[in-house]
């Protein structure tokens, strides 16, 4: 398990390593595994390993609450395009507000994956 979980973290790892950070709403498909997946991994690391290093701890904690940046692809697309309205450069201004919803969708998912993390600190 400790190997599959390494893999899943490591893999994921990569992926944010190609992201731009402070980017909301990066599209799922960039994800190696389903969020699930990934979510269980870190979890997984974060109670067998992490405890006794911190600087291991602080990393996969987060990446778990990272996670909740990777949304549907379509989400994606509408978030990009909310992006662009808000920037001066996007033409249908009707696309900034379920833009901005999703945006905050987002950061009520990342402030959760916080207090679940704090639960089993």
């Amino acid at each position: 398990m400790l190997a599959l979980a390494t893999r899943v973290v490591s893999d994921y790892g990569k992926v944010l390593g190609h992201v731009s950070p402070g980017v909301y709403g990066l599209p799922q498909s960039l994800l190696p595994y389903p969020k699930d997946r990934i979510r269980a991994a870190l979890r997984f690391l974060l109670h067998e390993v992490a405890p006794e290093h911190p600087e291991l701890r602080e990393g996969l904690a987060r990446g778990y609450v990272y996670l909740a940046q990777f949304v549907d692809d379509a989400e994606a697309d509408l978030i990009a395009r909310g992006a662009a309205v808000a920037s001066g450069i996007g033409d249908d201004a009707s696309e900034a507000e379920p833009a901005m919803r999703l945006i905050n969708r987002i950061k009520a998912e990342m402030e959760l994956a916080l207090e679940e993390l704090a639960g089993t600190a």
